[in-house]
């Protein structure tokens, strides 16, 4: 059986484009790459799985989405990201809420919706008829998946700090922080031997003045590194709930920690709001 990987760096709204990139898994565990990463709008994103689908005849098929696939929320934060706001702010990053108000990105006409339906909806990783269905889309956040693996930088606080690695802001990025996402990416492609993809990232990681599409095929690389993680078997984190929302993330026993410490300062049960699988 060949199981279709793919991380989504989505668009998130119609006219923007993401990244996306995809290796197939075969059921010894050998995998295939299937190119280097690149530039998709939803449409684009869409089509090219359907392709791969019907080029390699994949039995089935698991979509790692760097977006918000359930927002039953008119305004402020969902849950979950009143959740993992905190190991994020503490490595000074922040966490965007979604809620329908804002339009383009969740309201009705957003094309986040039409991706999801022609892919199943969002699939629940805990659910055992769900987590063995044809096609699986999960959201994920590059970010929390750094602090899982503990790819932070030093910093006078314990947790480090996140890379500042996006260069649409100009007035934070640094390019040592975008050499190093970049190196700790490719090793975990190199792992794995799909070179096609490290190859694309040493390049990257090269450019002196990478522009924001870069970035985004950076962390299309990080969801498939999600999704391979779940592809494998290893341990992954489910935060949050069905119901609100929530985010698959390899597991990582800092972040499980701090994530179950914020559950209780929040009056939530760790057991019900951050799991293994």
């Amino acid at each position: 059986m060949t199981t279709l990987l793919v991380g989504f760096d989505s668009a998130w709204t119609a006219k923007n484009s993401g990244a996306l990139v995809g290796v197939l898994h075969r059921a010894d565990g050998m995998l295939e790459e299937l190119g280097p990463p690149s530039v998709a709008s939803y449409r684009e994103g869409e089509e090219m799985i359907l392709e791969w689908q019907t080029k390699h005849a994949t039995a089935s098929t698991l979509i790692l989405l760097d977006q918000p696939t359930v927002v039953p929320n008119a305004a402020g934060q969902r849950p979950v990201e009143n959740l993992v706001a905190s190991p994020v702010s503490l490595r000074y990053g922040g966490v965007q809420p979604a809620n329908t108000a804002r339009h383009t990105m969740f309201g009705t006409s957003a094309p986040l919706w039409p991706f999801l339906t022609r892919f199943g909806g969002a699939a629940d990783p805990i659910d055992v008829l769900e987590s063995a269905s044809t096609t699986r889309v999960y959201e994920t956040y590059p970010v929390l998946l750094m602090i899982a693996l503990g790819w932070t930088l030093p910093d006078k606080r314990a947790g480090g700090r996140l890379p500042k690695y996006n260069p649409a802001r100009g007035n934070t990025f640094a390019a040592s922080d975008w050499r190093h996402v970049c190196d700790l990416t490719a090793s975990a492609f190199r792992a794995r031997s799909l070179l096609g993809i490290v190859r694309w990232l040493e390049e990257a990681g090269a450019k002196l003045s990478p522009r924001k599409s870069d970035q985004d095929r950076v962390d299309a690389c990080l969801c498939l590194l999600a999704a391979l993680y779940v592809a494998e078997g290893k341990p992954c984190l489910m935060i949050g709930e069905r119901e609100t929302g929530y985010i698959v993330v390899p597991s990582g026993d800092g972040l499980r920690a701090e994530l179950e410490a914020r559950c209780h300062a929040t009056g939530r049960a760790p057991s019900r709001w951050v799991r293994v699988f």
